[in-house]
């Protein structure tokens, strides 16, 4: 009986030595790490995480990002309904956009790092030191534009029949598209295909075509946006956050999943694929990441568990061991 207290004592011992002591530090990490991984969404081939929400005093609307510097530009709504172009720098800056008239939307060609400012007064051209050059259609309002894949041509939609033209680099004014009703959320991919969005239902006016089809898969009256990625897919969104991918050569679209984001009103994503969400008084980041970045923590976590019902199975048995009790000298000399 001696020996096998002896044992316990030496067994709890090795097992106290040998298991690390969890400092509050550890343990918060360790939740913070718990909840990262919670949260976690794997969709779109990618994993998506929430890291910051940065706050704006409106709404943010028409967002376009420069991908080499992460400067994120977008029209700015105040609950006045007056409208104002910011930038969000990668700091945290918000800095407004200063035009001789009304700003109304951005657009970027990030082939060649060039922001455009659409203005009751026509196109102009952003610089980095906060200058403004004219670019085209002087005179006109323009309330939407978007640029070729190669920068070599730009489409305006104007105010107040939001009539779609096409432009040369140069000013000089190519076609005229009278088949696009409304040219809100005006997007182009690489092959000259038109997105455009009317009374949040989305269509496409494909290149050489005169008609709009309607894109199938997508839900009516809630579309917010298309975008163009890096690799050229071209994705669309709704008010709720559900994010698809749009085959424009079948003008359809193919649900991949939801950032649980509502009162959605645009977004847009950066040259790494991270996520930007303009909400009411925010713009929400979710990073993404091509491998799950918390298989090392899912892994550690499913040993743990191993290693507690192993040392729950062995307190059993010692529990049962140390509770049997030896035959008296009575029991002894019955026998």
């Amino acid at each position: 009986m001696k020996n096998l207290i002896l044992l316990i004592m030496m067994w709890t011992m090795t097992l106290v030595q040998g298991t690390p002591v969890m400092t509050r530090q550890g343990l918060l990490r360790q939740k913070n790490r718990q909840q990262f991984c919670a949260s976690l969404l794997n969709f779109n081939n990618f994993f998506y995480s929430m890291v910051e929400k940065r706050n704006v005093s409106g709404i943010p609307a028409d967002m376009s990002i420069h991908w080499k510097t992460g400067n994120i530009f977008f029209t700015l709504i105040s609950d006045e309904m007056k409208m104002s172009l910011q930038v969000l720098h990668p700091s945290g800056e918000c800095e407004l956009i200063k035009v001789a008239g009304l700003g109304q939307s951005t657009c970027v060609d990030n082939l060649n790092d060039i922001i455009y400012l659409a203005t009751d007064n026509g196109v102009y051209k952003y610089k980095e030191d906060g200058s403004l050059e004219l670019y085209t259609a002087l005179g006109e309002d323009v309330m939407y534009i978007a640029v070729t894949s190669d920068g070599t041509a730009m489409f305006i939609a104007t105010w107040p029949q939001n009539r779609v033209h096409k432009i040369t680099n140069d000013g000089q004014k190519l076609e005229y598209y009278s088949a696009v009703p409304n040219g809100h959320g005006l997007t182009v991919d690489p092959r000259n295909n038109i997105f455009f969005i009317a009374t949040k239902t989305s269509y496409i006016l494909k290149s050489g075509n005169t008609v709009p089809i309607k894109i199938k898969g997508l839900p009516s009256d809630k579309m917010i946006g298309v975008f163009v990625s890096r690799s050229d897919e071209v994705f669309g969104m709704d008010e709720n956050s559900n994010l698809y991918i749009i085959d424009a050569d079948n003008a359809n679209a193919r649900y991949l999943g939801s950032f649980n984001v509502t009162g959605v009103n645009s977004f847009a994503m950066d040259s790494a694929d991270n996520v930007l969400i303009g909400i009411k008084g925010g713009i929400v980041k979710f990073n993404a990441y091509e491998n799950n970045p918390c298989a090392d923590f899912e892994k550690l976590t499913a040993n743990s568990k191993k290693g507690k019902k192993r040392h729950s199975k062995k307190r059993k048995q010692r529990k049962r061991t140390t509770t049997t009790t030896e035959p008296t000298e009575e029991e002894d000399s019955e026998e």
